[in-house]
């Protein structure tokens, strides 16, 4: 006689973990590619296009609203960032909050629209707006127009990785439920 289990989803130790475990997991992600990033990045000669790991978090973690730990740690990545890329002291701390604050923005803008459409399009005018900063940023500082292709491989790679790793920042707000309150 076969018994009739009722199906149940398995809870995984993601899915159990709250907002600070998964906030502290995304944030060493975030600090080790950070570090391998300032090691050179040459594969049989070839360039690499590193991405820019902050982003990931703040696309990723403004999707719960704006709480001030993400922030603080988009400001520390931001100078760490500056300082290994010689930008002016700010600038990417200043890129990522704007970022943060779009994510936040556009996920309380859809709120209750999760699909793919808004999946999408999201972190793509995100990244798009993330990279007109960079590059006005740096074409403003260095009194030159700034060549676009390596900054936008370094966008493109930025996404591909996100599109696959976004759940990694997810701190695991549902639609509907306050924001701000979880990170």
């Amino acid at each position: 006689m076969a018994r009739n289990l009722p199906n149940r989803k398995r809870r995984t130790l993601w899915s159990q973990s709250g907002p600070s475990p998964r906030l502290v997991f995304g944030a060493a992600i975030i600090a080790i590619v950070g570090v391998l990033g300032m090691t050179p990045k040459e594969f049989f000669g070839i360039p690499l296009a590193w991405p820019f790991a902050a982003l990931w978090g703040a696309m990723g973690w403004g999707r719960v609203g704006l709480s001030l730990r993400p922030m603080i740690l988009l400001v520390i990545f931001g100078v760490m960032q500056d300082i290994v890329s010689n930008a002016p002291l700010g600038c990417f701390a200043l890129i990522n909050l704007l970022v943060y604050g779009m994510s936040a923005g556009i996920a309380d803008q859809t709120d209750g629209m999760r699909d793919t459409l808004v999946a999408f399009v999201g972190p793509v005018v995100l990244l798009s707006a993330a990279f007109l900063l960079v590059w006005g940023f740096a074409s403003i500082t260095s009194d030159h127009i700034v060549r676009t292709w390596p900054l936008l491989t370094s966008f493109i790679n930025t996404g591909l990785i996100y599109a696959f790793a976004n759940r990694m920042y997810d701190l695991g707000r549902r639609p509907g439920e306050s924001p701000g309150g979880n990170g």
